[in-house]
């Protein structure tokens, strides 16, 4: 997506391949102050997303850097962040808002995310007892790059829904198991954390939910589901009124509209 060149400068891609299909990235911060790879997403135009165990290391006020497709840089101060959810236990997520000192530049862009309804798009099929699985769900994913700051890229993997008796529904990401798809996905490694996984819909990046770990070692398949921890759409209403909170006036996601698919 984009090359670093040192400081605090980087280089948009022209031939990226979400560039050249219309797709806009600008939203996408390019590194934070002190943390730098770990993900920070443009949700509105004054809010971003963040994975909470990054922004628990935060000193306040927190710089962030964003770049336009024109390469000029645009440096804004996380002020204040709304944690989403409990800090552990039932109802943990690793989901927080973070709320910029201004208003975004005109030729940048925040993303939509995933409607609260999302599950109900993906058919399930049974496989064995009282457990479901959906088909592999194609996704792409922003990585850290691989140092302090970043390289900006984007990689291809798949998204899993199993249900558990019923009782509930998991979201996995696993990595293809060979071809083409492999040699373009990555295993999840420090330094990814809060960086997106996304659909491309309409031309739009749509957002699901962000990287936070990789606990049971296996490469590319994080221990932790999106579920329960970093997928946006059962944690909208949190979000909305913690973006709410923050602007002291009323804010809410902007979710995709997903009405031209079947519903299962």
């Amino acid at each position: 997506m984009a090359q670093y060149n040192g400081g605090t400068s980087w280089t948009r891609h022209t031939d990226y391949f979400l560039k050249e299909n219309g797709y806009n990235t600008t939203g996408i911060a390019l590194s934070l102050q002190g943390v730098g790879s770990q993900g920070c997403t443009l949700i509105s135009n004054r809010h971003v997303l963040l994975a909470k165990h990054v922004s628990d290391t935060f000193v306040l006020p927190q710089t962030v850097y964003f770049v336009n497709d024109s390469n000029t840089t645009f440096t804004y101060t996380i002020t204040t962040v709304a944690t989403i959810g409990s800090s552990s236990g039932p109802g943990y997520t690793d989901i927080s808002i973070g709320y910029l000192n201004t208003t975004i530049d005109s030729s940048l862009s925040f993303h939509k995310v995933i409607p609260s309804n999302f599950l109900s798009y993906i058919q399930n099929y049974i496989i064995a007892g009282n457990q479901k699985t959906a088909p592999y769900l194609p996704v792409f994913y922003m990585d850290g790059g691989d140092g302090a700051s970043t390289n900006k890229r984007t990689w291809c993997g798949n998204l899993q829904l199993i249900c558990n008796t019923c009782f509930s529904k998991i979201l996995y990401y696993t990595r293809p198991r060979s071809g083409n798809r492999y040699n373009n996905s990555q295993a999840i490694v420090g330094g990814d954390s809060g960086n997106i996984i996304f659909i491309p819909v309409n031309n739009e990046i749509v957002i699901l939910g962000t990287w936070y770990d990789d606990a049971d070692g296996s490469p590319g398949n994080p221990g932790d589901d999106l579920g329960s921890s970093t997928f946006i759409a059962p944690n909208i209403d949190a979000i909305n009124a913690a973006m709410t909170s923050l602007a002291g006036t009323s804010y809410s996601l902007t979710q995709a509209d997903l009405s031209i698919f079947n519903i299962f």
